[in-house]
């Protein structure tokens, strides 16, 4: 499919303008109409969800306990970009789980915050899909080399320097533990975390540079009142030193006297020695340190490492830094004064309408940037609307009225476990509402409908899911056939629903293609099931007429009708790789077996051309082939595109001219030109679902494809492959599907049975 559109046709040939497909009648309590597309995709709870506009369209940002963060686009149902991920740890190989997501726009473009098990606030670029930052600690300002920086702490201990002005990184240094003044200038101690003997080093902070190398301590000893650490003589030195670690000098005493004399004290492991004097050891098992007078700045200088989402006050103001993917630190100001003063950017959380929410006054009422993103309203609330969202202790969402806390209408239900959270945004001009579940669903709900359990009492239907369905005309009147697990036939009055002949029980097996037909001025409903029999029954008086017809086709997998010179007959797909035609009134086969495709035909469907009766059948072998139905010849080669077995076929007239309609497991339909045997049009994508059943019906005076898809129905105009008005969402996935007059669409979803109509929006 070229375009998606749910808005007004380009042309005058377009179909309806949004057209909205309504029920006429259930069987048991109305659908939610509220009830729009599931979106499915997580594989564990869905515990947070917030949505934003990207490009122009609404989004939904969902995270999971599975550990991923996706966005959904939510006029389509579909993931925008590949699920992306917090860190992984290097030892457990653990990812770390989402804890939370909220969205907001950063000069200018839509972002997405995600907290994670392990403290981490990644940013991700909701247009692209990528990585954008992480949030680190603000350690402090200073002035180095007449440059103000800042000094910031990543979640995984990277000490970062980044220029005030300009935001970008000047250097970074990983795995750091405590900065201090060295003889006027500021340095960092770090250690290396993967070396085994974990080395201690020193940096200068405003060029980056190594101050001195670590020495190895050989043995650390308590002498007078001391402790004192020997350290390993250097490459080019012959003679051991002795340090005293309480005051970082030289110790003047004989090395003997400090190795004999001493009582061990271990646990130091390196020195660091600048100009002669030790300010830093590394220490076995625990952070390192600086000592002698460095020590004093520790209170003050050293890196404590604390929640990696917390900010800090700059100059009055609330600030916060991310640490960008292309290397670059930004400085984010979270007064949202919309001023850019000394290069800092405004960020501003974004509410339903589209607009940023106010803020809390004053820096200091709120530190954590967190708290002011995830503690977005509900949607409607924010943008003064009328009806405010509550998760209420049954797992249910209730819309209530703003002003008087009154619930308006019944819940949003459709969730299997827990709801977690709940937002909402503008799709197609209605304010939709998006909830996230313990079921590993999202689920959204269009908030113009007021929902009704029906007009009186539900109607007898079956008792097990419905697996066939077809039309008929009894006494002038169409009626809907309908076929379950139950094992009982049910004749209802098409356009009210009411049963207009007793059920017809003792069906053999499963009902798994069913349709009707006219023999000798009587109506007849043909059956085929689990095995190689069509079964012919009165649908009013429920009697079997006659015998059972044995196809000898392995199993019938599909049928269809059709007239053939003037006779009534069905035609049968079977597992043995061929199609048949058969006489109804004499129960045998017209001709042999239609015969070229190489694996099993699963559907067929007929049709008109040229004139004569036709059949479209489609195999797993993936093709579609056209057949004579007069001949018994196959007409051209087999039509050729499908990456997957076919399972569904439908025939249609668009714009005068026959053609076949299928659907595959490579996830996408496909239009074919019957008269020129090519394909028409790119074919139809956005099905998640690989099966699922298919019919052709209208919307009007066009043409449509309707298609079960999971927990929803959704329709393409076959004329121009745009999707057809609303998707329908069922509250079980969408058994069976069943074309009716005047444009209407039979829908099953479990034991239930629901006509939809098509309607101009």
């Amino acid at each position: 499919m070229s375009e998606t559109s749910t808005g007004a046709p380009d042309d005058v040939n377009a179909p309806l303008a949004d057209p909205r497909w309504t029920v006429q009648w259930a069987d048991g309590p109305v659908p939610d109409q509220r009830r729009l597309r599931p979106l499915i995709g997580h594989s564990g709870p869905v515990r947070a969800v917030a949505t934003a506009i990207v490009d122009g369209r609404p989004v939904a940002v969902s995270g999971s306990r599975d550990n991923t963060v996706r966005v959904w686009d939510l006029a389509t149902g579909e993931q925008l970009h590949e699920p992306v991920t917090g860190r992984t740890d290097p030892v457990s190989s653990m990812t770390a789980e989402v804890l939370s997501v909220a969205t907001a726009v950063a000069d200018g473009r839509p972002v997405a915050f995600s907290l994670h098990g392990d403290e981490a606030v990644l940013v991700w670029d909701l247009a692209t899909g990528r990585a954008a930052g992480e949030f680190v600690r603000l350690v402090e300002s200073a002035v180095l080399d007449g440059r103000r920086v800042l000094l910031a702490l990543a979640a995984d201990g990277t000490l970062y320097v980044g220029d005030l002005l300009t935001g970008r990184r000047l250097a970074a240094f990983p795995s750091a533990a405590g900065i201090a003044m060295l003889d006027g200038r500021r340095v960092v101690l770090t250690v290396d975390a993967v070396d085994v003997e974990r080395t201690v080093r020193v940096w200068d902070l405003g060029t980056g540079e190594q101050l001195a190398r670590s020495t190895e301590v050989v043995r650390t000893v308590e002498l007078d009142g001391r402790l004192l650490a020997v350290t390993a003589p250097e490459p080019d030195q012959e003679v051991q030193e002795v340090w005293d670690l309480a005051t970082g000098e030289p110790v003047e005493t004989s090395l003997a006297a400090a190795l004999s004399g001493g009582v061990d004290r271990p646990g130091v492991t390196t020195v660091t020695v600048v100009h002669g004097r030790a300010v830093a050891v590394g220490l076995d098992g625990e952070e390192p340190r600086f000592i002698g007078p460095l020590a004093l700045a520790r209170q003050n200088g050293a890196l404590v490492r604390t929640r990696a989402r917390e900010t800090a006050v700059l100059d009055g103001r609330t600030v916060a830094l991310t640490a960008e993917a292309d290397g670059s630190l930004r400085i984010w100001d979270l007064a949202d004064d919309r001023r850019r003063v000394d290069g800092m950017r405004v960020i501003g959380a974004v509410g339903a309408s589209g607009t940023a929410p106010a803020l809390p006054p004053g820096p200091e009422q709120d530190g954590d940037l967190w708290h002011r993103i995830s503690g977005r309203g509900n949607g409607p609330c924010d943008s003064g609307g009328p009806v405010l969202l509550t998760v209420e202790q049954d797992d249910t969402v209730v819309v209530r009225d703003r002003a008087t806390g009154k619930p308006v209408g019944p819940p949003l239900t459709g969730h299997t476990g827990k709801v977690r959270d709940v937002a909402t945004t503008v799709v197609d001009g209605r304010p939709v509402a998006v909830t996230a579940g313990a079921d590993h669903t999202l689920r959204t709900w269009d908030l113009t409908h007021t929902h009704t359990h029906g007009d009186g009492p539900a109607r007898t239907g079956h008792t097990g899911t419905v697996s066939a369905i077809t039309t008929a005309v009894l006494d002038g009147s169409p009626v809907v056939v309908t076929a379950a697990a139950d094992r009982t036939l049910h004749v209802r009055d098409l356009t009210t629903g009411r049963q207009v002949a007793r059920p017809v029980a003792g069906l053999e097996g499963e009902v798994t293609a069913m349709v009707a037909s006219v023999v000798d001025g009587r109506p007849v409903v043909v059956t085929a099931g689990s095995g190689d029999t069509l079964h012919l029954l009165d649908p009013v008086g429920g009697e079997h007429l006659g015998e059972p017809v044995t196809s000898h086709q392995g199993r019938v997998l599909a049928l269809a009708g059709a007239t053939l010179d003037g006779r009534p007959v069905v035609v049968t797909a079977g597992a043995d790789r061929t199609a048949a035609i058969w006489d109804l009134a004499t129960r045998r086969r017209v001709g042999e077996p239609l015969t070229g495709h190489t694996s099993r035909v699963t559907a067929v469907a007929t049709a008109e051309l040229a004139e004569r009766p036709v059949a479209v059948t489609g195999s797993w072998d993936k093709t579609v082939r056209l057949w004579d139905l007069t001949t018994g010849r196959q007409i051209g080669e087999p039509l050729t595109g499908h990456t997957d077995w076919v399972t569904s076929v439908a025939t249609a007239l668009v714009d005068g001219r026959p053609v076949a309609v299928s659907r595959s497991r490579d996830k996408t339909v496909r239009l074919w030109d019957l008269a020129t045997m090519r394909e028409t049009g790119e074919p139809l994508t956005g099905h998640t679902e690989p099966n699922g059943p298919m019919v052709v019906t209208a919307a009007g005076a066009r043409p449509v494809v309707a298609v079960g898809q999971g927990q929803a129905v959704r329709f393409w105009d076959l004329a121009t492959g745009r999707e057809a008005g609303n998707e329908y969402a069922l509250p079980l996935p969408a058994a069976a599907l069943g074309a009716a007059p005047d444009g209407r669409l039979v829908v099953a979803f479990g034991p239930e049975v629901t006509v939809l109509c098509p309607a101009a929006g």
